[in-house]
């Protein structure tokens, strides 16, 4: 039986489901992804929809304005329910990383690296960002946005179809000729590392039946040949089968 798939997240959750070599070739024989909400914040992805003209940014790259106009219109309920995953992917590696920004009282979007990258970031009507360098501020608000997330998601996912997927940035990475070098900014790497883990942590403390994929343990590092480009997010090939194996675990696809 193929398997529906729902993905909530970064690269982290969605590029190991990919047919290239790199990643998995045979994933499709047991799983669809039927949708994804790429780079929003759950602060963000719980707030009304915020209208914004972006087709004329050709900053945005085309491919990559869906996710943009996903994350600021909030059709995530929607797509959740017309597609009726049997999982739901989650990996928080944009809430510890990226600023949320308030549009008005009750609109957010993401400041997500496609907003940062463009002219747009200038152009929004910003009100005020939350961000995690005021951690008592930032992690009322997320705690916040997680329990009106549990009660949104209940009529369409039992706790158990969750899977948080807790990473890791990586402070090694493989050059061009294979051999191992250290990022220069290692410190920094760490201190995002650990707002990534408490917000897993604070995550599994709402969601206490979700299931788990621990890859903070695994000891591969980055490669600058990933296909998508050099990146502290993007690593060698073998952590992507070692991925694989253990979401097959977790979904019970044994074969």
């Amino acid at each position: 039986m193929v398997q529906k798939i729902g993905v909530v997240g970064t690269c982290f959750s969605r590029n190991f489901l990919n047919s290239s070599a790199y990643f998995n070739p045979g994933y499709k024989t047991h799983y669809q992804v039927s949708f994804t909400q790429f780079h929003s914040s759950f602060i963000a992805l719980m707030t009304d929809p915020f209208s914004f003209q972006i087709e004329n940014y050709k900053d945005i790259p085309s491919e990559k304005k869906p996710f943009v106009k996903t994350d600021f219109e909030k059709s995530f309920f929607q797509a959740l329910e017309k597609e009726q995953p049997d999982f739901l992917l989650i990996d928080l590696y944009t809430d510890a990383l990226k600023e949320t920004a308030f549009v008005s009282d009750h609109q957010a979007i993401t400041i997500s690296p496609i907003i940062e990258q463009s002219q747009i970031r200038n152009d929004l009507p910003i009100k005020k960002i939350i961000s995690q360098t005021d951690w008592p501020l930032f992690l009322a608000y997320w705690m916040d946005a997680i329990e009106r997330f549990k009660e949104a998601i209940s009529p369409y996912l039992r706790e158990e179809q969750l899977i948080l997927n807790c990473g890791k940035l990586t402070t090694r990475y493989l050059d061009s000729g294979g051999k191992a070098q250290p990022y220069k900014n290692v410190s920094k790497l760490e201190q995002y590392n650990r707002v990534w883990r408490e917000l897993d942590r604070c995550f599994l403390t709402v969601f206490k039946k979700a299931k788990v994929i621990n890859m903070l343990e695994e000891k591969y590092i980055g490669d600058v040949r990933y296909p998508f480009g050099h990146s502290v997010s993007h690593y060698e090939s073998a952590y992507y089968k070692k991925l694989y194996q253990k979401f097959k675990e977790v979904t019970g696809c044994y074969e």
